[in-house]
């Protein structure tokens, strides 16, 4: 008990285990077999025991019967161990003994197997052998039937034979028909006895039946004459027909070839390759005498079985003699096609409806279609070939595989498969194409077709430019005149082709023809808006220059929102157009060729060309109040009031153009150009701010007042245009303050006390360059040593050493004011070279020159250091140059050496 635990701790923990020995005291208690704890592979020895013991009690009572109880059960288990490895030892012996058994069973099978077989073989023997008189017996009877019914069918192979050449002597050739069929048939199951002589002789006679057959029936159809033949003689032809249906496809094509031919031989009698015949013109009369020809004689097609096609052979063998004609008369005339264009197209719309005509009637119910001139160049099963000299020939010609075949097996098979494939080489000619069987002659020359379009269409253009109004068609649609008539122009020229001439190649090369029509027609768009005096629309706004002045009176503002409007329809016509053309194109894979985007450009080029016309007119506009602008005296200000004059002139300039190009110009090419104006007139109101030389804190602050009124002038532009909501316009706004927002950064640096100038610099213009700081600098009004002192705090602040004291005091001015050598390194900021051209940047030049001079002389005889002396020498010296010659200031000013000298020189120390 003490490895089990203490009784309170350990065993006393009161569990209810179900005690394997019933439900009494463990000594009383029976041994329960089926649930043994003993036998639980989760056994647990403390639990087990604390659940015999709960108690210390009951422990030491129930302990010594239990120990025996445990005593009996484990001998009765040593029992049974003893019991089975008794039991075990027994079953092997027994095992193998089994074993022994079942072997021998198994060979005694096999013995019985083979037995069985033996017997077998011996009863095979047995049946064999009764059997084999029966079974010679059995061949005989089959021997004997095949010989009677061969001889029947020799016999009935001679009297069919007989009877035939009595048919054809006769000339009875509804009977011969018959008696042919059945020769036929019964000579069929004699293939392979030829080579016995009777029915080699029955085989040679029936080739020389089938041979005169055939001669007799062609001089029959050789008595068919221009006159109507008699009931009679159709009755008898008819019979022939049938004669010729038995005697194969070879006899069938060759009657067919020899009744087309006779037919087409009057054809080629009556039209020729020369003549009053042979002129395009007279094309009609060629499909005219078919069709009457096919009418007049149906009595006598109606003679011919159906499956043969006659009427639709000799349209092929027609078309075929017509094509080759037409290819010699047109390469006769090649050099007078370009003056008879009409006659070529009635040429080709006569051959069209022709071809429409015959696939009416010989390829089902079709709808008209005059695409056909470009069928017959794609090649495919159904199209005619060009040989006219057989047309039955032919047709199965582009079924050799099928005919191979059937001849190959044409002394095997039986009369009725040989018949399927007559049938499906009959349905193949059925399946015969005419489109483009003649009209693709005309493909090669309808070039001059083509040239004649594209003058028609260009001398339309022509006549339309010269009437044209330049006013709008209408309220609804504000475009110009000339575009409506031409696109009416380019759709007639359009459905001609498709209804005349073709849908294939040709209309494709219409489609190019088109599209230099409309490169045409954006050129001359584009050749009426104004132009600056350096003719091209290319160029920008530039202060000081006028070679990019465009002056547009309000009637050309009219013109150019309606040149816009109209080369934007144009783009959606030419898409329509060229979607048109891709869905009438045949066959389909010609329409991914269909390809305008090019000429979209060029419209669109146009748009852009009228945007940049207007923008230059405005800007034009608007150059007088930034003139009036620069010449206020901003430097002697006393009070700022209400804005200035020159504002109340910006803004007239841009509400007027709203008021007109508004309503006039498409949305969003009115928000386009808004865009374009703010992106260019930002820049060159900055760029006008510094040429106002000097500003005072008075006129800084006007010049903010105005700046501000400006702002909202260009927000009203787009506003006033009526297009953009109010998302648009307050995004229009925000565009504003951002494009505007340097130049009132400039305006408060400038406007700032001296001492705040560089923080404020650098504040509102993280960004900004030296030079940036130096032209701000230059347009504040400032003492000498204030100058000075904010040099030398923004030196500073940049990280450079400051003057020295010998320096500055060799430099002193009035007041006491430093200048010297930081004076002599701070020169204005020069004029960037820009397109404005040599007068332009010379006049910078010169000024700039001026203004160094003026700073240097300013000093006056109270600086006395040699540097100086010369630098004002220098200084004067380049000034009375560039007056005396401004392009070469110019061409020394765009020396790249030049320009980093004096950058240098601006951003030193």
């Amino acid at each position: 008990m003490a490895a089990v635990g203490p009784p309170q701790a350990g065993l006393g923990g009161g569990a209810a285990v179900d005690r394997p020995f019933g439900g009494g005291s463990p000594a009383t208690a029976g041994p329960q077999e089926e649930n043994d704890p003993f036998d639980a592979t989760t056994f647990d020895l403390p639990k087990y025991v604390n659940g015999m013991f709960p108690t210390a009690e009951a422990s030491l009572v129930e302990l010594d019967p239990l120990v025996n109880t445990l005593r009996q059960k484990v001998a009765r288990v040593d029992a049974e161990i003893l019991a089975a490895v008794r039991q075990q030892a027994s079953s092997g012996s027994r095992a193998r003994s089994d074993l022994a058994a079942a072997k021998a069973t198994i060979e005694e099978l096999f013995a019985k197997i083979h037995e069985i077989q033996r017997k077998a073989e011996q009863s095979e023997l047995m049946v064999q052998e009764i059997c084999r008189d029966i079974k010679k017996l059995d061949y005989a009877k089959k021997h004997l039937t095949a010989t009677i019914t061969a001889l029947r069918r020799l016999s009935m192979l001679v009297n069919a034979v007989d009877q035939l050449q009595l048919a054809v002597e006769r000339h009875e050739y509804a009977e011969a028909a018959h008696l042919l069929e059945a020769v036929q048939q019964l000579s069929s199951h004699f293939q392979s006895y030829v080579h016995i002589p009777k029915v080699a002789e029955l085989k040679g006679r029936m080739m020389a039946l089938e041979k005169s057959l055939q001669i007799n029936t062609l001089r029959e159809f050789e008595l068919l004459g221009e006159e109507t033949p008699s009931p009679l003689l159709l009755e008898r032809l008819r019979s022939c027909c049938l004669v010729v249906e038995a005697l194969g496809y070879q006899a069938r094509d060759e009657l067919i070839d020899a009744v087309c031919k006779r037919e087409m031989g009057v054809y080629t009698q009556i039209f020729a390759t020369i003549g009053d015949t042979a002129k395009l013109e007279r094309t009609v009369n060629r499909y005219k005498w078919l069709l009457k020809r096919l009418e007049a004689r149906k009595d006598i097609w109606a003679i011919f079985p159906p499956s043969w096609h006659v009427p639709q052979l000799l349209c092929i063998m027609f078309c075929n003699i017509t094509k080759t004609m037409l290819a010699e008369i047109l390469d006769l005339k090649s050099a007078e096609l370009p003056s008879q264009v009409d006659s070529l197209l009635k040429s080709v719309e006569a051959t069209n409806i022709f071809e429409a005509e015959m696939a009416r009637r010989f390829e089902g119910a079709v709808e008209r279609d005059t695409s056909g001139s470009e069928e017959a160049e794609a090649g495919g099963a159904g199209e005619l070939p060009a040989d006219d000299s057989s047309p039955a020939s032919r047709v199965r010609a582009r079924y050799e595989r099928l005919a191979r075949e059937r001849q190959r097996a044409a002394e095997s098979e039986s009369p009725e498969r040989r018949k399927e494939q007559e049938h499906a080489t009959s349905a193949a000619v059925a399946k015969t194409n005419f489109k483009g069987a003649i009209s693709s002659v005309f493909v090669p020359y309808l070039s001059v077709y083509m040239d004649q379009v594209e003058r028609d269409l260009v001398a339309t253009l022509d006549r339309l430019m010269r009437e044209e109004t330049w006013q709008p068609l209408s309220a609804d649609l504000p475009v110009l005149k000339s575009s409506n008539e031409l696109v009416e122009a380019i759709k007639a020229e359009m459905r001609e082709c498709v209804s005349r001439v073709t849908r294939g190649r040709a209309l494709l090369d219409l489609a190019a023809v088109f599209q230099r029509v409309y490169r045409a027609y954006a050129a001359r768009l584009v050749a009426r808006l104004p132009k600056p005096a350096s003719g091209s629309l290319a160029g920008s706004a530039v202060l000081g220059a006028s070679d990019w002045h465009v002056r547009l009176s309000d009637d050309d503002i009219g013109v150019v929102c309606l040149i816009v409007s109209t080369a934007e329809h144009c783009q959606e016509m030419v898409g329509a157009l060229a979607r048109a053309l891709a869905a009438k194109l045949e066959p389909a894979d010609l329409a991914s060729r269909v390809d305008m985007s090019e000429e979209e450009d060029e419209l669109q080029g146009a748009i852009t060309s009228c945007l940049a016309s207007l923008l230059l007119g405005i800007e034009t506009r608007l150059e007088g109040a930034l003139a009036a602008m620069a010449r206020l005296n901003w430097a002697g200000m006393e009070m700022a009031g209400d804005q200035s004059e020159y504002v109340g002139a910006f803004r007239r300039v841009l509400l007027d153009a709203a008021a007109r190009l508004g309503p006039a110009m498409p949305p969003n090419y009115f928000r386009f150009f808004c865009d374009k104006l703010l992106r260019s007139f930002a820049p060159r109101f900055l760029e006008n701010v510094y040429r106002c030389r000097k500003i005072s804190d008075v006129g800084c602050q006007q010049m903010r007042l105005d700046t501000e009124v400006l702002k909202g002038a260009l927000s009203e532009l787009a506003k006033a245009g009526g297009h953009l909501d109010a998302a648009g316009q307050a995004a229009f706004a925000a565009d504003v303050h951002a494009q505007l927002g340097r130049a009132e950064a400039v305006l408060k640096v400038v406007g700032s006390p001296p001492e705040g100038l560089v923080d404020t610099f650098f504040e509102l213009m993280p960004q900004g360059s030296p030079s940036d700081f130096q032209r701000m600098l230059d347009l504040k009004v400032l003492k000498r040593n204030e100058y000075t002192a904010i040099l030398e705090q923004f030196n500073r602040r940049m990280g450079r050493p400051a003057l020295s004291a010998a320096a500055a005091a060799s430099t002193a001015g009035p007041g006491g004011a430093a200048v010297g050598a930081a004076r002599s390194f701070n020169l204005p900021q020069m004029p960037r070279i820009n397109s404005g051209g040599a007068a332009v940047v010379g006049a910078k030049a010169s000024a700039a020159a001026q203004d160094v001079a003026v700073r240097l002389g300013s000093m006056g005889s109270r600086i006395t250091t040699p540097n100086l002396t010369a630098a004002k020498a220098s200084a004067a010296a380049a000034g009375e140059s560039m007056r005396d010659s401004m392009s070469a200031a110019m061409r020394s000013m765009k020396s790249k050496a030049s320009l980093r000298f004096l950058q240098r020189d601006q951003g030193g120390p």
